[in-house]
């Protein structure tokens, strides 16, 4: 990347910080496998730092037995996590707009809390794989609005699910996984992550 992140760390959270001097940010929360160097992450970042915003990617972590919770206490735990570097970072500079990304577990914040609270600062959502397989997610993207992308064959994905969800921006991909890849398909994987960052660019311009 043409701008190196520095790494930081607040209440015991590392985090990486890609300072474009921008009044915009852009969170970024990965899934427990996904990481920032994973495809669709790495190439988002690149895209919201093309956009203009500085990029903050908060680098959480957590052992086996904390997925032993139940699912509102597990999306509660990454919130918390999440969230310190949030707060934290909002206030060390007058921001005027926020988006806020996703991938699977990191989604769970997003469609949990920032969704549901009162932003600060105007705000949008970018829910890549979200975990609709969730009543309380889908309970909680009822009637709200965000930049949503999952594959036919993810675990998660559901179609009568996604029809109660067309407030949404909805990129429903075929054959793709939880990864939005199709297995053993190279060429046709990396088409999908294109036209997935053509369609997130025209969502956030």
């Amino acid at each position: 990347m043409k701008i190196k992140s520095i790494k930081e760390q607040y209440n015991g959270i590392s985090y990486n910080y890609f300072d474009s001097t921008s009044n915009k940010v852009c969170f970024m929360f990965s899934g427990t496998g996904y990481t920032y160097e994973k495809p669709l992450l790495y190439y988002s970042t690149e895209l919201m730092l093309e956009l203009g915003y500085d990029v903050v990617q908060v680098c959480y972590s957590f052992n086996s037995k904390q997925f032993e919770q139940e699912p509102e206490a597990i999306s509660a735990m990454v919130y918390n996590a999440a969230n310190s570097i949030v707060e934290y970072v909002l206030s060390t500079k007058s921001y005027t707009e926020a988006v806020y990304i996703g991938k699977s577990l990191g989604t769970l914040p997003i469609t949990d809390f920032y969704m549901q609270q009162s932003s600060p600062i105007p705000s949008r959502y970018v829910l890549l794989t979200p975990l609709l397989g969730l009543e309380h997610v889908m309970k909680n993207l009822l009637e709200k609005q965000a930049f949503l992308a999952v594959g036919t064959t993810d675990p998660h994905y559901s179609k009568e699910s996604l029809e109660q969800l067309s407030s949404h921006e909805l990129a429903i991909v075929e054959n793709a996984d939880h990864s939005l890849e199709i297995t053993n398909h190279t060429v046709e994987t990396v088409i999908i992550c294109q036209s997935l960052l053509t369609k997130l660019k025209t969502y956030l311009q």
